[in-house]
Parts: structure tokens; C-alpha cells; sequence
């Protein structure tokens, strides 16, 4: 993730640290530059052009997502990079030869709104959340409270032209009255813009620094809003510079440990009978998680239901192919069971905080010695918000604090011509779906070189590493003109720094659906008559192709809730 200097400048900007194309590529030909640039950075990706080469990307020339950042492009070649590793599996497994991978880049420019790109009978957007069939899993957001709703937003600071990006996370009462806002005030704040106005005029009472301090010493989430150059100027910003975007290494204790042949079953897409434990929550876990579904893996995702959750997970296709089963790991019974399924396990996923498992016997050490005692390498990723280490390594954080700290809420804020410094979210949960195919796609090299050389991995994905990636100098931003353009083709309503992510994304979705036919062309979904949500589920398929349908990702059972199986070990 080393920053470079730019080879270009087309003399325009969005605040310091930025970097702008001199002239618009259509959006294959610009997948196709960035693959390779990508696959240059990082270590151990393959240098075979025929792979490389082999990435079909199709698609509209302009770009669909708002704004100056090119995440549909990065997006798109994240998507093809696990197509490509998919093949090197498939090729280790003497397979098929092939070198082809097909990505459609509007089908990737639709995957960030994953989660509310779900019919159900008939049934579209928020009504999906309040069908009876979608169990609730955060009674504090359903309860309609405007002042949790706010609690998530961008609000300037006493410091003039400094905003914070504030998030209420799981407990946006605990985050509010640390600021002096009680859960009284509830019944008096009936309007969301009241609420919103409510607490920029407590936050307006702190300085930047003061209030980064009060949420990073009780445990909470949240970020000033930086340009890219001023989070590039932080030690937290210095330390996760240091570590390649797709950042996993073999681990020295299990070094002698044999490799492990990919198995050969009638299921020949890449991931057969790789066994997989997802602990995770929100969607960046989740998304990393249904990636390695398609491709075949047997994942397990262990919730409890004690923990809240993001439920328009639930009936995406990011809970799909999975089981769910529910574990306290209180409870001795529940830990052993656990531990079980680690010992069975190829993968292990962790999306929590940094640290939290392993304080509960599941960390890597834990993992490694479970490698070591079979005779068998293990494969475990993290991820999280800021990185591996670093002094915000250990602390919580969500799509939209990634956004403000690396400097995307930044750009969003200039693109849209406010006052410097001024942060606005951008368009869709970007981030968090990215790095779950980033996720899935540092667990899939991992995979591949414990079939080659052996021995157990231990990764890494981060969400504002993703955000960093997207800003770097050899990426490069759009022009405003292009900007404009892609405004002009969509008509997309305007936001400002209010804005929460979920009714946002359905704005974007309403302009698509308005201005094109990009949401409804089927060939991009996927649909089940056989899910507990509904009789007929339409859900965004896989973006990964291959010439070979036996091959090609997809899901074979329907997504299903969080913690709705009983519990069971891996097959096989």
C-alpha cells in the first residue's frame, strides 16, 4: 500500500493529498490498467499475462456510482483478481487449463448496494426490513428514535472547518450521553433534523482532538474527517501505509507443516470442501463470507443472539449458501462447540474487534497450535477497520469511520463544492463491500499457497486500508467533468453531511432504477423459490464468470437468517 508519486496531474484537486486523471478512460479499459497496477503491488499475485490478460471486462464506458472516487474500477478488479486465483486453484487441481474470467463492471458498480438489492414477493427496499419473515436484531433502530438515527452523521467540531464523523454503532444511547444528550430528551426530539441539530450543537462544543479522545476512551467508534494527506500525516495512517493492500503472510511455527491438496469432489467449483468459520458481523465479514460460498467453500457462520446485528444482511445474497448457527461463548458448552469446528476448519474469518477472540481462546495463536497438533495448515483472516497494528488497531469501527479517516468523506465533500474539510458520506456501504471481496480475495491467495508450498497463513484486511487504495496517486480521481457526466446520466439527489447510509443507498437505487435499466436487467440477480423469507427471493448473484458454468460461482441453498440453524460440524 506504499504511496508513489503520481505519474500525472491533470492540475485539478479535492484538497490536499489528491490526484486526478489528465483525461477519462472508459470504464473496462481503466479495470484493465488498474488490474495490472493492482497486481503488481502485491506479493505473490501472479505474473502470468495469460491470466492476466485473460480478465474480460464488459460493460458501460461511464461509471455508475457518484462521485470522483473509482470504486466501481477498484471493485471490479478485486473481483477479478479472485477470478483469477480461483483459476490457479482450479489449475493446482488439474481442472481446467482455462485463463479466462469474465466481469461485468455494471454488475460490479451494483455489488456495493448489495444489501438493498433484495426482492422479496413483490416486496422492495425498507418494507423488505418489516416483513415477519426478517427477524430484527437492533430494537434501538427499529424503535423510529430520530436521535438515533443522528447518531450517525458528520458534524463540524469547535474547531472551524474540522468535522467528526460520529457513530453511534451498537449503542448510539451509550455514544450520546457521553456528549450530554440522555435518552429523556427522546420524547421532545420528534424530527430527525431536530436531532441532528440537537447534537452538532454538543459536538460544536468540543474540539476535533477532545472528542476523538472521549470516543476512543470508552471503547467507541468514530473519526475526524481527514484529506487523504492529512490521515497519511497520522502515526495510525503511517502504520497501516506499511502493509500491502492484500496482506497475509506464512507463519514460521507451522513452517514445516505439508501442503494441503485442494479436493477433488463433484462440486468442481474452486472452494469445494474448503471448510470455512465465519465470525463476523455488519456486512464486510459478511460479504467476504458469500464470496467464498459462490466459490464453493462450506462456510459455518457462528452468531450469537445476544449480539445485535445489521439485518438487511439477513435476506441479501450476503447470507447466502451459508449456515448460521448460534454460540455464546459464555457458556462452556457453546466454547467447546467452537473449538470443534476450528480444529475441523481450513479458514477462520474474523470480523470483531481485534483481539476479542483471542482473549477468548480463538486467536491465531490458538488457531496455529490446532494446526500444528493435526498436521495441517490453517488459513486466518482478520478484518477490520483500521489495520494490524497501529494504536487504533484494537478499536471498533464501521464503513462510514473508515471513510472519514482515510479521506473519502473528504473528497465527497469537495466534489459536492462545501467548505473544506466539511465531510459527506459517500453514496453507498462502498467500503464495506469491497473489503469483503478483499477479504475473500487475501483468503483465497492463502489458500493457494498452502496448497503449494504448505505450512498455515495468517491475514489481514482492513477497511480503510480499501478507502487508501482508492486514493492513491496512481489510481487517481475523476475529473469534475466526468463527475458531472455520470450526475447528468443519473440525476442523482442531492446530500449533504446528515445523510445515514441506508436511506442514501435507496436514493442512489431509486436514481438508477429511474434513469436506466441497470437494476433490472436479471441477468445480474439471482432468484430462490425456497427461501424462509419468501416464496420467490431475488438477490444480486456473483460477479465472477468463467467459460465453464460447472466452474463458475454461485450459491446453492438461499440466504437464511442469522442464527437459524441448529448447531452441527463440517461435512466430510
Amino acid at each position: 500500500m506504499a504511496i508513489k508519486g503520481a505519474t500525472h496531474d491533470s492540475g485539478e484537486h479535492y484538497g490536499p493529498g489528491t490526484y486526478v486523471e489528465q483525461s477519462f478512460s472508459p470504464l473496462p479499459e481503466e479495470c484493465r490498467r488498474l488490474l495490472h497496477l493492482f497486481a503488481a503491488r502485491t506479493p505473490g499475485f501472479t505474473r502470468d499475462q495469460a491470466l492476466l490478460d485473460g480478465v474480460q471486462f464488459t460493460g458501460d464506458d461511464l461509471p455508475c456510482i457518484p462521485g470522483p472516487i473509482k470504486s466501481q474500477a477498484v471493485t471490479a478488479v478485486l473481483h477479478a483478481m479472485v477470478g483469477i486465483v480461483g483459476l490457479e486453484i482450479l489449475h493446482l487441481r488439474g481442472d481446467t487449463t482455462a485463463t479466462t474470467t469474465h466481469i461485468d463492471t455494471n454488475h460490479a458498480g451494483l455489488f456495493p448496494a448489495t444489501p438493498a438489492l433484495v426482492h422479496i414477493d413483490g416486496q422492495t427496499g425498507p418494507a423488505v426490513i418489516k416483513m415477519p419473515t426478517v427477524p430484527q436484531w437492533d430494537k434501538d433502530r427499529r424503535s423510529g428514535s430520530s436521535l438515533v438515527f443522528r447518531a450517525t452523521a458528520i458534524y463540524e467540531t469547535a474547531d472551524k472547518g474540522v468535522w467528526y464523523q460520529l457513530h453511534g454503532s451498537l449503542d448510539s444511547w451509550k455514544m450520546l450521553a457521553l456528549i450530554g444528550i440522555g435518552k429523556e430528551l427522546d420524547a421532545e426530539v420528534r424530527t430527525d433534523d431536530a436531532a441532528y441539530d440537537l447534537i452538532q450543537q454538543r459536538v460544536r462544543t468540543y474540539r476535533a482532538i477532545e472528542i476523538e479522545q472521549l470516543m476512543l476512551q470508552n471503547g467507541l467508534s468514530g473519526n475526524i474527517v481527514h484529506s487523504p494527506e492529512g490521515w497519511l500525516n497520522t502515526e495510525m495512517g503511517k502504520s497501516l501505509a506499511r502493509h500491502p493492500l492484500v496482506n497475509y503472510s506464512r507463519q514460521s511455527c507451522t513452517a514445516d507443516l505439508p501442503p494441503v491438496s485442494i479436493p477433488t469432489l463433484n462440486d468442481r467449483r474452486p472452494l469445494a470442501g474448503i471448510k470455512v468459520v465465519e465470525l463476523t458481523r455488519i456486512i464486510a465479514g459478511a460479504a467476504a463470507g458469500a464470496a467464498l460460498t459462490s466459490m464453493g467453500a462450506e462456510v459455518i457462520r457462528v452468531n450469537s443472539s445476544k449480539l445485535k446485528d445489521y439485518t438487511p444482511a439477513q435476506p441479501s445474497s450476503l447470507m447466502a449458501g451459508k449456515t448460521t448457527i448460534d454460540l455464546d461463548l459464555e457458556d462452556p458448552t457453546d466454547h467447546a462447540k467452537l473449538l470443534t469446528l476450528f480444529e475441523q476448519a481450513d479458514v477462520i474469518l474474523q470480523g470483531y474487534r481485534l483481539g476479542s477472540f483471542k482473549r477468548r481462546g480463538f486467536g491465531i495463536g490458538s488457531a496455529l497450535e490446532i494446526a500444528k497438533k493435526r498436521g495441517k495448515g490453517i488459513v486466518y483472516v482478520d478484518e477490520n477497520c483500521y489495520g494490524p497494528d497501529g494504536y487504533y488497531a484494537e478499536r471498533p469501527g464501521w464503513q462510514q469511520v473508515a471513510d472519514a479517516a482515510a479521506g473519502s468523506s473528504y473528497i465527497m465533500g469537495q466534489a459536492f463544492n462545501c467548505p473544506a474539510g466539511q465531510g459527506v458520506l459517500p453514496s453507498l456501504p462502498i467500503s464495506d463491500m469491497s473489503t469483503g471481496i478483499l477479504t475473500a480475495l487475501t483468503i483465497m491467495c492463502a489458500i493457494r499457497d498452502r496448497a503449494k508450498y504448505g505450512g498455515s497463513y495468517h491475514g489481514h484486511a482492513a477497511l480503510t486500508g480499501y478507502n487508501m487504495a482508492t486514493l492513491d496517486p496512481e489510481v487517481r480521481l475523476y475529473q469534475r467533468n466526468t463527475v458531472q457526466k455520470i450526475q447528468d446520466k443519473y440525476q442523482f439527489a442531492p446530500w449533504s453531511s446528515d445523510i445515514h447510509v441506508a436511506p442514501l443507498y435507496y436514493q442512489i437505487l431509486e436514481s438508477w432504477g429511474k434513469k436506466s435499466s441497470l437494476i433490472e436487467n436479471e441477468k445480474y440477480y439471482v432468484r430462490f423459490s425456497d427461501s424462509v423469507f419468501g416464496n420467490d427471493l431475488r438477490v444480486l448473484a456473483p460477479i465472477v464468470k468463467y467459460d465453464d458454468e460447472k466452474v463458475t460461482p454461485r450459491w446453492s441453498t438461499p440466504p437464511v437468517p442469522f442464527c437459524h440453524h441448529l448447531f452441527r460440524t463440517f461435512e466430510g
